[in-house]
């Protein structure tokens, strides 16, 4: 079976076949034993949209969102890896090209422009490539 990541979260809104449901991320150093005398810990709400959910829900409501973890890598090369390989690509190319450092350099960093705008506009496909469910939080 494939790992899934879990975060409790609470039911903000619902909207037809759409729930906002709003979570805290915490840094990986608010785990940490020596948190108190190292950096302060972070944690940051974030709202997840969760389409097509099935259940009775209500604003207000515990919930646990359930993601599973492969989906956690396909973001991360969208967002980093595919866009360094890019760049650096662009790089080595075109300094072969132009022997010409500064040239090379700004041809890497311009790359990214066009990307992160296909990025922007497939957002809604990206988005709906993460399949995201929730399931009910049951008080023992």
């Amino acid at each position: 079976m494939e790992k899934q990541v879990e975060h409790d979260g609470t039911v903000t809104s619902i909207h037809g076949n759409t729930m906002m449901v709003r979570i805290v991320v915490s840094s990986a150093c608010s785990g940490c034993a020596a948190k108190d005398y190292c950096v302060p810990s972070e944690s940051k709400n974030k709202d997840i949209h969760i389409e097509s959910f099935s259940g009775n829900y209500v604003s207000g409501e515990r919930v646990k969102v359930v993601m599973r973890q492969s989906l956690g890598f396909h973001a991360l090369c969208i967002a980093y890896m595919v866009p360094f390989v890019v760049a650096l690509v662009t790089l080595l190319v075109t300094y072969r090209f132009t022997e010409n450092e500064l040239i090379s350099g700004l041809s890497a960093l311009l790359v990214l422009i066009p990307y992160y705008i296909m990025v922007k506009i497939l957002n809604r496909k990206i988005t709906k490539s993460f399949g995201f469910s929730v399931q009910k939080i049951y008080m023992k």
